[in-house]
């Protein structure tokens, strides 16, 4: 027996490849802005995943997209990565030199965009995020192979609103009023996002409810499709699911594979034939939870997240405590929609989720562009 797991240690590397695994983390961010100018810099850490073997990185390419209220055309925008690997210092003629990450280590590069251009007043396009989108070539055991990663950044944050527009819900007994933020992206922190925004409108005995997908974004769970790896079993898979769904596209079902595995999705997909079968829907569904039901695909949510595909929060209890300690009222972490449906996920101890449900029937938070992620439900005095 002991020879038996001598040979499989010896053997597992090349049973289970790690390949050229690395993980891509943003760390310090800064933005400055002066004389018609704004200088963005953000420093990705690179971690080597791939055991006892190393990974270089061959190339970094950016390509950088502006979000904005109005046209960018009359802006120059110029974006540089720069290592900040001692041993591989950047170039003056800013050309990326190949570098080795070695096992169990990790390194760093910057990322600067400089936008030149900006006028103040009204010719001012209102610039409010920049997403960079790193095109990041590895090599190592797999030879060479495309990476992607992306720097989100908001650029300006919304004025809290000096006072709310509330509206009666469905049930007569409850208002419930849209709270504005400015686009969440995963440096923000959704105690002081709710705190910034929420916490001068709410009384006692109030509920905030947050968004499951901006709570998941600001967690950091979002995929580009370029990033999964389809494998041919769920290429033929994701035809036996609508296909209206997020789960009817191969990227979508492939990142359900990813998160509970193979075996588990094949047998919620016999559960849910036989449920078809004798009448009943959404055996699928929960067999597997409610990450099955709450991965949004591409264009499931507002710019630039809609060319992602955004998983759902994790620890949503853990979160709603943290935003209710911090704002003193009850918390709940929703998925709601414009069919009705609305799911409480995570929640204080004090949330009634019928009652939550009632208030946020009609969604509205919306399901565009409207940038209010948190919802203030009240009883009716």
């Amino acid at each position: 027996m002991t020879d038996l797991r001598t040979l499989y240690r010896h053997l597992e590397p090349a049973l289970h490849p790690a390949g050229n695994a690395a993980s891509f983390t943003n760390e310090d961010w800064a933005v400055e802005r002066d004389a018609g100018a704004m200088r963005i810099r953000a420093t990705v850490r690179v971690t080597n995943r791939a055991g006892d073997r190393e990974v270089m990185l061959f190339d970094v390419m950016p390509e950088t997209q502006l979000l904005a209220e109005g046209s960018v055309d009359g802006l120059t925008v110029r974006t540089e990565v720069r290592s900040l690997d001692p041993d591989y210092p950047p170039r003056p003629d800013r050309y990326w030199t190949a570098f080795v990450v070695k096992p169990h280590k990790s390194a760093a590069f910057e990322v600067e965009v400089v936008v030149t251009g900006l006028l103040d007043g009204a010719a001012d396009p209102g610039l409010y995020a920049v997403c960079v989108l790193l095109r990041i070539d590895t090599y190592g055991a797999e030879g060479l192979r495309r990476r992607v990663h992306h720097v989100v950044l908001p650029l300006r944050l919304v004025e809290p609103a000096p006072s709310l527009q509330w509206q009666d819900a469905d049930d007569g007994r409850l208002q419930v009023a849209a709270v504005r933020t400015h686009l969440l992206t995963p440096v923000d922190d959704p105690v002081e996002v709710a705190r910034r925004y929420a916490s001068a409108h709410a009384r006692p005995g109030d509920v905030l409810a947050i968004g499951e997908s901006p709570l998941a974004v600001m967690q950091g769970r979002f995929r580009h499709p370029s990033e999964v790896r389809v494998s041919w079993l769920t290429h033929r898979l994701c035809y036996l699911l609508s296909g209206t769904g997020s789960l009817g596209t191969a990227p979508g079902l492939q990142t359900l594979i990813d998160l509970v595995g193979v075996r588990r999705v094949l047998w919620a997909l016999a559960r849910g034939a036989s449920g078809k079968l004798a009448g009943r829907n959404g055996d699928f569904y929960r067999t597997l939870g409610e990450q099955s039901r709450l991965i949004d695909d591409v264009t499931g949510t507002l710019p630039p997240y809609d060319r992602f595909l955004v998983l759902g929060p994790v620890r949503a209890d853990e979160a709603a405590r943290a935003v209710g300690r911090a704002i003193g009222i009850d918390v709940a972490v929703v998925d709601a929609n414009d069919l009705g449906f609305v799911d409480v996920i995570g929640a204080t101890d004090g949330v009634d989720p019928a009652m939550v449900a009632a208030a946020l029937r009609r969604n509205p938070a919306g399901n565009g562009a409207e940038s209010t992620p948190l919802v203030l439900i009240r009883r009716q005095e």
